[in-house]
């Protein structure tokens, strides 16, 4: 796929920051725990927190996209990240931990749905712009894997000087993501006109929250998310206390699901060519997201090589409603935002993705693993119906558009 040179430009700045979280998640808890003494139970409870106070803080970063320009917010959240990382360097205690935290995870939160409003003012074609995020989002998944094998270093010395210049090696890789990112040509965008009596709406710059068809898709997209607690929470434990299989296949489909997502991601995202079609790969994801609960169920049941071939299409068909479903919800939460507040709207879409993280292991570990083979049928069950629910809500939001503010071509 070619791209201009603003979408290089965002695709480098993905890549140079990936490799800064890459770096971060696989050495910061050998660092807090042997270097700072803080206890795993305090780091993960202390992301905890952080990362429900920060989802709405998470809020603004829409909000002054919509007011300032979303190259400049989104350089300044990854400003904020470097510095936070380089702040960690001096964190003593558990509250200055606290502190930087929230404020790292905050910018984390405000990220991604600033770069959908700056990719969706840098590149005006529909399709291109779905696919410049597949892009992205294969560049991000390559960089974290390069990171996480970069944090090998810091973990081998395990001193406080190899840890600290790793942390200022992350800040250095976010600093570069924000200088690519303010080279990126941002048009100002023409301002709509407001809606006539006919269309029976307010102008969108009166509303504080996003239409009634909008904040349902949010929700919805809540629960078609799934696919990321299934992979990083329900998968491992429910291989490791539920199955025979070797414990050595989790990692093994872990590998498999990057791999199948980077190979993926691109190809699928060349589907979205039509607001029907893309509505109906909504569906596609929630039907796809059952198959893959059932064969985890199958995995229950069975012995030895039989429980590893069932998490194989386990995964094999989780990885492919991944790619599905980010490319269908990249397209629609984009198209269906009206221009004056897209940042806003994004945001407030992104909050399903946010709230998944949250509250998604809360879900799997008290309610889905605990009840066995039965949880996953009953997830299936769910995961059809929020997938049908969804496309014909986003279906409906696209005509009503189509009546008011048009819908991108």
């Amino acid at each position: 796929m070619k791209l201009t040179a603003g979408g290089r430009r965002l695709a480098a700045a993905a890549l140079v920051q990936s490799l800064g979280i890459g770096l971060f998640m696989a050495s910061s808890m050998a660092y807090f725990t042997r270097q700072v003494d803080l206890s795993a139970n305090q780091v993960a409870s202390g992301l905890a927190l952080a990362g429900v106070v920060a989802l709405g803080i998470s809020l603004l970063g829409g909000v002054l996209a919509d007011r300032y320009g979303a190259r400049r917010v989104l350089a300044a959240v990854y400003l904020g990240r470097g510095v936070c990382c380089a702040a960690y360097v001096f964190v003593t205690d558990f509250w200055q931990f606290m502190v930087v935290t929230l404020c790292a995870v905050a910018c984390d939160r405000a990220g991604p749905p600033v770069l959908q409003a700056l990719v969706a003012v840098a590149v005006p074609e529909r399709q291109e712009r779905t696919r410049l995020l597949a892009v992205v989002n294969v560049v991000r998944n390559c960089g974290l894997g390069v990171g996480a094998m970069a944090a090998g270093v810091a973990l081998a010395s395990d001193t406080q000087g190899a840890y600290r210049v790793t942390l200022f090696a992350i800040g250095l890789a976010f600093l570069g993501g924000a200088v690519l990112v303010l080279r990126v040509p941002e048009p100002a965008e023409p301002t709509a006109e407001a809606p006539t009596e006919a269309t029976g709406q307010l102008p969108v710059r009166k509303r504080v929250l996003p239409d009634a068809r909008y904040l349902t898709l949010t929700g919805l997209n809540f629960l078609l998310f799934f696919f990321d607690t299934m992979l990083l929470i329900a998968m491992p434990v429910w291989i490791l206390e539920h199955t025979d299989a070797p414990r050595a296949t989790v990692s093994v489909l872990f590998a498999l699901n990057t791999v199948l997502v980077v190979v993926l991601q691109i190809p699928v995202s060349k589907l979205a060519t039509s607001q029907r079609r893309t509505t109906r790969m909504l569906t596609w994801t929630g039907a796809v997201l059952a198959v893959s609960s059932l064969c985890f169920a199958a995995s229950g049941s069975a012995g030895g090589g039989p429980a590893v071939a069932w998490l194989a299409a386990a995964v094999v068909t989780l990885s492919l409603a991944e790619v599905i479903a980010n490319s269908a919800v990249w397209d629609l939460s984009i198209a269906l935002a009206p221009e004056e507040q897209r940042g806003r709207y994004l945001s407030v879409f992104n909050l399903s993705v946010a709230g998944q993280r949250v509250l998604g292991p809360v879900m799997v570990t008290g309610l889905l693993l605990g009840s066995g083979a039965l949880g996953w049928v009953v997830a299936a069950a769910v995961l059809v119906a929020a997938g049908g629910a969804a496309e014909r809500v986003a279906r409906a939001a696209g005509e009503r558009m189509r009546g008011g503010v048009p819908v991108d071509a």
